[in-house]
């Protein structure tokens, strides 16, 4: 296996893990009066994704937008000062 697929293989497993985790909470949580939801996960999900992301891209290239990464990148010159 190549380094590249170790890495991957890292990145997808962590992130079925999460997911995993997610629901196991949602599903156990105990207090039903006040119950948890996805959605009390968003910032954990998106940490957990920036670590996958960089798992992926040590080297920090340019992410597809579908991958995170920027929607619009300048590419114009600055103007003269």
């Amino acid at each position: 296996m190549s380094d590249q697929t170790d890495k991957e293989q890292f990145a997808a497993d962590l992130e079925q893990r999460f997911q995993d985790l997610m629901q196991w909470a949602v599903t156990s949580w105990p207090d039903r009066e006040r119950p948890v939801s996805l959605e009390d996960f968003d910032d954990v999900r998106k940490a957990v994704h920036a670590i996958s992301q960089r798992v992926r891209h040590p080297k920090g290239e340019a992410l597809a937008p579908s991958e995170g990464g920027a929607q619009f990148v300048s590419v114009a010159p600055a103007p003269w000062p």
